[in-house]
């Protein structure tokens, strides 16, 4: 029988209801992602799904870390999370505890999470308020070397915002269209 352990708070139907699952969930997204992620895109992941809440995932994360199933390294400047081998083990002999279903949302999450984030890292957008509304700057970078830099006038900050949350949902979607165009293969 499952141990109903962690918070029903915040959580919708079919999530999750116990500790171990929710343990088992955060090594199968770190697992599974292949991106290291911080502490709080595993909790963001969680909430976006409804699958537990912010303080049950926390304390998952902290008990995972003391047993050294998940490690904590820097990156980029700041405290990611990685799957230990120890950690692993236990997704390989426990994922099938987790439903498929649950497991795809959660990855599904996690992947546009830390997509995301290294969209954020790799590229810039500055909105500049003019006299006639807005400039866009949509920066692609590498190593630092800016790669491309494609302004747009714009008619006010509403719209600027919806074009800077567009380029980062896929930056490189951009910049590859702005190359087959210039090179004419569209």
């Amino acid at each position: 029988m499952v141990k109903f352990d962690a918070f029903a708070s915040g959580i919708e139907i079919g999530g999750l209801r116990s500790m171990l699952d929710i343990k088992i969930l955060v090594c199968y997204i770190l697992d599974s992602v292949k991106l290291p992620m911080t502490r709080a895109q595993i909790c963001d992941t969680f909430q976006e799904t409804g699958l537990a809440n912010y303080f049950d995932a926390n304390s998952a994360i902290d008990e995972l870390l003391q047993t050294k199933a998940i490690l904590e390294k820097e990156y980029v400047g700041e405290p990611h999370l990685y799957v230990s081998g120890i950690g692993v083990n236990s997704v390989a002999e426990l994922e099938k505890q987790l439903l498929p279903g649950v497991r795809e949302r959660a990855v599904k999450a996690a992947i546009k999470i830390a997509s995301r984030a290294q969209s954020e890292r790799e590229t810039a957008v500055h909105i500049e308020k003019t006299d006639e509304g807005c400039n866009v700057t949509f920066e692609v970078l590498s190593g630092g070397l800016v790669m491309m830099s494609l302004t747009l006038a714009v008619a006010d900050n509403l719209q600027a915002e919806q074009l800077k949350e567009g380029f980062l949902d896929n930056p490189a979607a951009l910049y590859s269209d702005v190359i087959d165009r210039l090179i004419g293969d569209k």
